[in-house]
């Protein structure tokens, strides 16, 4: 047997019903005020106009509610010639400030709340006979307006919560933007650039050292492959939503360092790697952003530099991992802050590291990235 499941009935009211409501609501308390109220004044017509008035404020307070308490208040102030007329406005007055409160701030409401009070004040005079009624009439006033006030505070702080949720969600797909365009730049840079170079040497010596030719394209192969799969760990890792990459497809770290460090030769620079110290875990997040640092760091050499070495230092201390590549290439002069380096500085500030570049003194170029080590050993 196959059971659907279907969605509760919910009733939503349009504008026009709420209004179709709200008058025969009126109508209703209408008929009833003139009923037991209205209809035993001895002036008929005064009695008619003032229930008509205030019945006609309640389907007016839901979108003129400063309108609807005035006109409430205005029939309230009949008091004097009668008290009944402040029984028939009460409730029009009341639901009237509930809804100033509701909608309008504090600036509007709470004047609203001095004026209706004044009410409870007409039906003492003129002779302040029915001192009685002041203390019920202005609690039921204050009730409704303060009930209006704590709903509009209710929705305030809601459409604040929603606001937040929001800036948190923009702040957290910036972020995710940020780190997507760092892993493709990344991936893509280093591996174009490592191409690039073969493509353009194989293309001179093809005709006269066809084997080294043939070793320029397996490179390009190897590298290209090596960038792909990269890529295909990057896609998966978004298709996944997690953040995380596939089981199978681990994230390159610093024992990938020999590998990056053949590619980089195939693009004419030989990579000299020293690590220093004993090599413990840094956890996945921080072995990938040392990885990509001296990644990018050796694409600038590749692009930017004009040598053919470059050293590589991992220094494993005790509170940090200091990483240092240097090449004594051209120097600054041909290098400008550009996304390499912004993304180096971006990816270890996030684990509270630094990154210094610049031309050194004698010659050549110096990055130096020091990445704090977790206290507890993960990242």
């Amino acid at each position: 047997m196959r059971s659907e499941y279907r969605a509760p009935l919910r009733l939503r009211l349009g504008p026009r019903h709420w209004l179709l409501l709200d008058g025969l609501v009126a109508a209703l308390f209408g008929v009833f005020t003139f009923g037991i109220l209205g209809a035993r004044e001895a002036n008929e017509a005064l009695a008619i106009t003032a229930t008509v008035l205030a019945t006609s404020t309640l389907p007016l307070a839901r979108q003129r509610p400063v309108m609807a308490a005035a006109g409430a208040l205005a029939v309230f102030w009949l008091s004097p010639i009668s008290p009944r007329y402040g029984w028939i406005a009460l409730v029009p007055l009341a639901y009237s400030l509930y809804r100033v409160a509701e909608r309008h701030r504090s600036a509007v409401a709470a004047p609203a709340l001095g004026a209706g009070l004044t009410a409870t004040v007409a039906g003492t005079l003129p002779s302040f006979e029915h001192l009685g009624g002041v203390v019920p009439f202005g609690f039921v006033l204050i009730v409704a307006w303060t009930i209006g006030f704590a709903v509009r505070q209710h929705r305030l702080h809601g459409e604040a919560i929603l606001r937040q949720e929001a800036q948190r969600g923009e702040e957290r797909a910036a972020q995710e933007r940020t780190r997507i365009a760092r892993e493709l730049h990344d991936v893509v840079a280093h591996g174009m650039s490592v191409i690039t170079v073969q493509a353009a040497y194989a293309r001179l010596v093809v005709r006269t050292e066809p084997a080294q030719a043939a070793d320029a394209l397996a490179a390009i192969e190897t590298t290209g492959r090596q960038s792909l799969a990269e890529l295909r760990r990057l896609l998966s890792m978004l298709r996944a939503g997690n953040g995380s990459p596939a089981e199978d497809e681990p994230a390159p770290s610093l024992i990938d360092l020999p590998r990056l460090a053949e590619n980089t030769a195939h693009a004419g620079v030989r990579v000299d790697l020293s690590v220093q110290g004993e090599s413990l875990p840094l956890g996945p997040g921080l072995e990938l952003s040392a990885y990509r640092i001296v990644q990018e760091a050796l694409t600038n050499v590749v692009k930017h530099a004009g040598t053919d070495h470059a050293r590589v230092t991992v220094e494993h201390r005790p509170d940090a991992v200091v990483l240092d590549v240097v090449d004594r290439g051209r120097g600054g002069d041909v290098r400008q802050e550009g996304y390499g380096l912004t993304g180096m500085r971006e990816r270890a500030a996030l684990y509270g590291g630094t990154v210094l570049a610049g031309p050194m003194p004698d010659g050549g170029f110096k990055v130096s990235a020091t990445l704090p080590r977790p206290a507890d050993g993960t990242s």
